[in-house]
């Protein structure tokens, strides 16, 4: 089947005075030669209605494969939009368009020029010679108008003075609001004004009458577009009807031509039909002028005169370009010319049945309050060119056009009506769109499901496939009123495809109905195109469609964040991987799966060794690096079958279904092997390998915790026997798991019910023995077991979030001893452990604490281990200053134990260093020891800071420290850690003489 001739229509806007007028003109010549229309309505929200200047920055190419030629509308398309297309072979008319310097077409534009000049010539025969100008010189078409204006002041031997001229910032209103003060303050006011829009003429009457002046005696206006608001305005307005139909049509007829390749000269052409509509604004009582014609015709000229003017005003709306369903139309618009004509000769004998009967055929044929009022206008025009109605001045009127003009706008009135009953349904429409749209949580805004209960014929919504840049659209949503599928969800097409012929097929030229595509996008965002199939309202003032895109783009934009809250909530940001919850809902799941039908499962449990190397030498940007990567590897190693999750950190965790422990303990072999390389990032060459704990339904799980806690023990079991190796949790690794689990429930209970102490060993001058400092020691009366020992247990809960709250009830009962012991209280060292020290409120709860009790922070000293400061040695820096800068001593704890260098140590806001007990142990005169511990005192005071020997337990040990220069220490030599009652006894005291207990 051959396709018809189509034609891409680009036009800003669709209803509104000029817009709603062009399109059906276009349609008419289109369809009239067997074509069609596809309309993209371009303009952006955010645009001003009805204005031109820079050309629009639209650039899908809509429709291309399936187009013989486009019609670009004022600003819908700019000139490398324009050149793409007919580089692509299609025929290129613009309309009213703004000129490009590097693009040549054929331009349909309204005859802006005679208009002009005949309403120069009507006001000059009023007597007028101060005659100004306003309006938007910016626009292409209002620069017309101006220099029309100036030819005709010419012409008839007047100056056109430049400060006459008003120049207004937009089209509307508010724009002659401004030309309005202009005109105030000018020195020499015009007596009349010529206006480049009937929209800023009504604002400049409006802001002139505000003002005290007395229009039109004080200043006549003529303006140019026979708006409806110009009839209603008072005065009513003077206005040259440009006949914007028929520069439609004119475009249309143009585009045919070099569609068919009889291609004419790139040049402008007018439709010739601009006709001077006379009401009050110019000083006139009644009178008509057209520039193809004079007054005073006789009757014999009623008939041709009627059918240049009602048959232009009913041709507008009642004509589609299709000849079969045009015919009936032909025959009502024909009948009523004859009977305009014949009322109209009967003159004052015609009678009020008549009159009724008239209107009452005219209502039948008229539908529109516009059309009517066109008809209104040509029938007066016709009446009184033919004689028939008086148009001399204080002539009464007759009878006859009277009553005939009181019928007429009873008619108008009702159009008017149903024309707001229109526009209420309309109003109606969009509640019901905009809570399709907006409900985003209850449906999805992609089906079109929206669209039901509109006046929308059908439709498809496409997205960008590789999105925001144009290419291919995915058809992810259709709709059609008569529930016959399109069948096209799914699909991908080009935008030179979209519309497909399916959607553009269902538009009835009949009908009035086109296929209307509207971008789905925001200055931020393109989404796509919809498309719909809709008769278009040309005398709606409302952008419904431009609306239904911003409303769709903002329910897209809602549904996108609602995704990623989904995602964000379940996949793990950096990796894409699923990540905890998500993995523990599926491991719910395959649990579940293996008490109903014994379906075996396996969870690996991996952690990359070395990591923490990576963030601290190379930076954390670095290592998400590598953890991307190394998610990526891991993804690819597993099944479909299979999940891959990060569990945060370096920890990543897959739960393999229906594994038995063979296949696990491949699939481990086969993950190490993936990771196990050097591999390229950034520059630097990075070695990355993964230990792996292994745990699987051969053990009766009842949840997902018991699983993973288990997998991560064997983790762990393999790291500290070999980094890089696999375990597999087994009954003994499972009966330390659940010792641990039982003291971490035991620890969380003595918490609450205060089995915990605090004992206080005294720290010591290594001359003297006096002390005036202690450091806190925590220890647990067990019920059953009595006083333990931290080295039983602070081991198995340091991991957990435990640790933190054992050391806040730790700081607060230092703080209340401190309190107690006042005005005698001595510095007391309390350790911090490593999920302590980096939390965030480290510094904030110490305050607190010491503030609560009433203490000065010159009484806590802080002990943080060597090990937890080389972690994150430049964070660390940044926590310790915080602490220092609060007042708090700091020393270091264990130190040898770790890796820190003489220039970090020296970086670090610290008094003092702890040398570990370890070193002090195997303390004698003729060991590596003692020559370290020697270096380590010297290092000290070449530093400034105090050395404390931890764990002095022999008298040799002590002379030993002596002699290598050791000022204090702490130790079961002195005493071991006593309570708080008996530390306060000890104060000041030489431990030399009371000896331990």
């Amino acid at each position: 089947m051959t396709r018809p001739l189509t034609a891409l229509v680009l036009t800003p806007s669709l209803g509104g005075d000029f817009f709603g007028s062009v399109l059906p003109g276009l349609a008419r010549e289109i369809v009239g030669a067997d074509g069609r229309l596809i309309v993209v309505e371009t303009r952006q929200k955010h645009s001003p209605r009805d204005e031109a200047g820079e050309a629009g920055e639209f650039s899908t190419p809509v429709a291309w494969s399936d187009i013989d030629g486009i019609v670009s509308v004022t600003t819908a398309a700019g000139e490398d939009y324009l050149t793409r297309a007919r580089e692509a072979g299609k025929s290129v008319v613009l309309l009213s368009s703004t000129q490009m310097g590097g693009f040549e077409a054929p331009v349909a534009r309204p005859d802006n020029r005679q208009g002009i000049v005949t309403a120069v010539d009507h006001l000059v025969a009023h007597g007028h010679t101060r005659i100004g100008f306003a309006g938007n010189l910016a626009q292409r078409d209002i620069r017309d108008r101006f220099d029309a204006y100036r030819d005709a002041m010419s012409a008839h031997g007047l100056p056109a003075d430049p400060d006459l001229t008003f120049v207004t910032p937009e089209n509307g209103e508010a724009g002659g609001a401004v030309a309005a003060d202009a005109v105030l303050a000018s020195p020499v006011r015009p007596t009349a004004l010529v206006v480049g829009t009937d929209r800023n003429a009504i604002g400049l009457m409006g802001a002139l009458t505000d003002a005290g002046l007395t229009l039109p005696r004080d200043l006549a206006f003529v303006a140019f577009d026979n708006t409806a608001a110009g009839t209603f305005s008072t005065p009513s307005l003077t206005s040259i009807d440009p006949r914007f139909d028929r520069v439609g049509a004119l475009a249309g007829r143009l585009l045919l031509t070099h569609v068919s390749g009889d291609s004419g000269p790139n040049e402008t052409v007018t439709p010739g039909s601009a006709v001077l509509m006379v009401r009050e604004s110019c000083g006139c009582e009644a009178d008509v002028h057209s520039h193809d014609g004079g007054a005073g015709q006789s009757p014999a000229a009623l008939t041709a005169t009627l059918d240049a003017g009602v048959r232009a005003a009913l041709e507008h709306e009642l004509l589609t370009g299709v000849e079969r369903a045009d015919a009936p139309a032909r025959e009502a618009i024909d009948a009523c010319v004859r009977d305009t004509a014949r009322l109209l000769e009967l003159g004052d004998d015609v009678t009020a049945a008549q009159i009724t009967e008239f209107t009452a055929s005219l209502r039948q044929v008229v539908s529109r309050p516009d059309t009517l009022r066109r008809f209104m206008d040509a029938m007066t025009t016709a009446a009184r060119r033919a004689g028939l109605w008086s148009t001399a001045p204080g002539d009464v009127a007759s009878p006859a056009s009277v009553r005939i003009a009181s019928a007429l706008w009873k008619a108008h009135a009702r159009a008017s009506q149903l024309q707001a009953e229109r526009t209420d349904a309309a109003i109606t429409e969009q509640y019901v769109v905009d809570a399709g749209l907006l409900e985003t949580e209850v449906s999805d805004p992609r089906d079109l499901g929206w669209l039901r209960g509109t006046h929308v014929k059908a439709g498809l919504l496409g997205l960008w496939a590789d999105a925001p840049t144009p290419g291919e659209l995915m058809i992810v949503g259709e709709y059609d009123r008569s529930g016959a599928p399109l069948d096209l969800v799914g699909t991908e097409l080009a935008a030179q495809s979209f519309p497909p012929e399916a959607l553009v097929s269902r538009a009835s030229a009949a009908d009035r109905e086109v296929c209307l595509v509207v971008p789905v996008c925001t200055e931020e965002q393109d989404w796509g195109l919809l498309a719909v199939v809709v008769e278009v309202d040309p005398t709606a003032v409302r952008d419904t469609f431009q609306h239904w895109a911003a409303l769709l783009c903002a329910a897209l934009e809602s549904q996108r964040r609602q995704e990623e809250v989904r995602r964000s909530a379940l996949f793990d940001s950096l990796t894409g991987l699923p990540n905890r919850q998500l993995l523990i809902e599926q491991l719910n799941q395959a649990i579940a799966l293996h008490r109903r039908s014994a379906t075996p499962f396996a969870v690996l449990f991996l952690d990359l060794d070395g990591f923490k190397l990576i963030n601290d030498s190379l930076g954390h940007q670095m290592g998400d690096r590598v953890l991307t990567q190394v998610a990526s590897e891991i993804s690819a190693t597993c099944r479909d079958v299979d999940t891959a999750a990060r569990f945060g950190g370096d920890e990543f965790v897959v739960l393999l279904a229906d594994t038995s422990t063979g296949g696990a303990i491949d699939a481990a072999r086969r993950l190490q092997s993936a990771l196990d390389k050097v591999r390229l990032v950034g520059g630097h060459e990075i070695v990355t390998r993964a230990s792996i704990g292994i745990a699987s339904s051969e053990v009766e799980y009842d949840s997902a915790d018991e699983v993973l806690r288990d997998a991560d023990a064997a983790m762990y079991n393999a790291k500290s026997a070999e980094p890089g190796s696999v375990a597999y949790f087994d009954s003994l690794m499972h009966a330390s798991a659940v010792r641990r689990a039982r003291l971490a429930e035991e620890v969380l209970l003595g918490l609450r019910e205060g089995q915990f102490e605090v004992h206080y060993q005294p720290i010591v001058n290594l001359d003297t023995g006096r002390t005036d400092r202690f450091e806190a020691l925590v220890r647990w009366n067990h019920p059953t077991r009595g006083l333990i020992e931290p080295s039983e247990f602070l081991a198995d809960i340091e991991e957990t979030s435990l640790i933190i709250e054992l050391g806040h009830w730790v700081l607060d009962e230092v703080c209340r001893q401190l309190a107690e012991w006042a005005p005698r209280a001595a510095n007391v060292s309390v350790n911090i452990s490593d999920k302590e020290f980096w939390s965030q409120n480290l510094l904030s709860r110490v305050l607190s604490t010491l503030e609560r009790y009433g203490l000065s922070p010159s009484l806590l000293t802080l002990d943080i281990t060597e090990s937890v400061l080389m972690r994150r040695p430049e964070i660390a820096l940044r926590i310790m200053h915080k602490l220092h800068d609060a007042g708090l001593a700091l020393h270091i704890d264990d130190f040898g134990t770790g890796y820190s260098s003489l220039e970090t140590l020296h970086r670090f806001p610290v008094e003092a260093f702890k040398i570990d007990q370890t070193f002090i142990q195997s303390l004698s005169s003729a060991d590596n020891s003692s020559e370290l511990i020697s270096s380590l005192v010297k290092m000290g005071g070449a530093l400034g800071l105090a050395v404390v020997a931890e764990g002095v337990e022999t008298e040799a040990q002590l002379a030993l420290l002596r002699e290598l220069g050791c000022a204090t220490g702490q130790g079961y030599l002195f005493m071991p850690a006593v309570t708080g009652e008996r530390a306060g006894n000890l104060l000041g005291r030489s431990l030399h003489e009371a000896g331990p207990d």
